[in-house]
């Protein structure tokens, strides 16, 4: 059994979430101690309760510690199996975040994995949807995987709500990943939302002129971004943009509106983002990197991040107590050994 101190490093849910993918994956037991710990509220809240269960649920694993505020777990995982899902994670809490766990084993399943998910799809320290829609799937598929991802609802915080259908295909073939060179940007485009108590004073269409006007006089480019309301149990809204260059990089940035914020601010906050993020001259964004990392050590090859995030070397060490020293990194590069 792997122990893993949940407060090392980044000391979140982080630690948690790539664990439990790996064990599903290897087939490892692990027991987590101090889940966690450095969070203002620690332990297992609800979107970490239930990832557990749905990686439980395609293992047929035993398990301990399975509940809401819980510092301590054990999983002994025994035999991926395919199935349908649904899974209403009761708050905001994140479906990109639950999916961090569920993707990489689902993979590996016998006839792949569908999932219904119901909870948020935006918010703070969370994955948007629409940034696995722009990003994070794109690449994913370029490395074999095939993912379909539907977006039925969006969910706000503080009451969630937002619904997430994803069907994911066994891999037949896993191809390398190399990110080193950005390249010259060949398109900028995203996403702006917001829910639809928002129209009347047009939070979508500012939030996106402010981001474009931004760019505009910093890149020669066309910044095509789509507006989009929908109903949502709380007001709420957010932006996702993703840069393509010639070298096939991808990568992204992201910002959310909040109460007392005004929408030209978030339309600004994301354009100075992910201006930074293509000054770093990196092919892969600091938010794209630690989500990388447990696929770079299945497919190999290699990648340049614009930041080394403590979620980055995180992954980086959950990922070593699986695999055995796996990565070699220097200067922003990291490279499957």
């Amino acid at each position: 059994m792997i122990e893993i101190p949940g407060d090392y490093l980044e000391g979140g849910g982080q630690i948690l979430r790539t664990a439990l993918a790996l064990s599903a994956l290897t087939g490892k037991p692990i027991h987590i101690y101090n889940i966690r710990a450095k969070r203002l509220k620690p332990g297992l809240k609800a979107q970490h309760f239930h990832t557990f269960r749905a990686v439980a649920e395609i293992t047929d694993a035993e398990y301990k510690g399975l509940e809401i505020g819980s510092r301590e777990i054990e999983f002994i995982p025994k035999t991926l199996k395919s199935k349908f899902l649904s899974l209403d994670i009761g708050t905001a809490g994140s479906i990109g975040l639950l999916l961090q766990s569920l993707i990489l084993p689902a993979c590996f399943c016998p006839a792949g994995l569908d999932l219904k998910v119901k909870g948020g799809t935006c918010g703070k320290g969370q994955i948007p949807i629409e940034y696995y829609q722009i990003v994070l799937i794109p690449l994913l598929r370029r490395l074999g995987v095939e993912i379909e991802l539907n977006l039925l609802k969006r969910g706000y915080y503080p009451k969630g709500g937002g619904e997430v259908e994803v069907k994911i295909s066994r891999v037949k073939k896993l191809f390398p990943l190399t990110l080193i060179k950005q390249g010259r940007i060949t398109r900028i485009r995203g996403i702006s939302h917001a829910s639809q108590s928002l129209q009347k004073q047009s939070v979508a269409e500012r939030q996106a002129e402010k981001a474009r006007e931004i760019l505009k006089r910093r890149f020669n480019l066309d910044i095509d971004i789509e507006i989009e309301y929908s109903e949502a149990l709380s007001p709420g809204s957010g932006i996702v943009l993703g840069v393509e260059t010639d070298t096939h990089a991808l990568f992204g940035a992201d910002a959310l509106g909040e109460r007392g914020k005004p929408a030209e601010k978030v339309g600004e906050e994301v354009a100075k983002k992910l201006i930074k993020e293509i000054e770093s001259g990196a092919a892969v964004d600091r938010h794209l990197a630690d989500n990388l990392i447990p696929w770079l050590a299945f497919c190999g090859g290699e990648i340049k991040v614009s930041e080394m995030t403590l979620h980055t070397q995180t992954n980086i060490w959950v990922t070593e107590l699986f695999l055995g020293k796996t990565f070699e990194v220097e200067d922003r590069i990291i490279k499957k050994i």
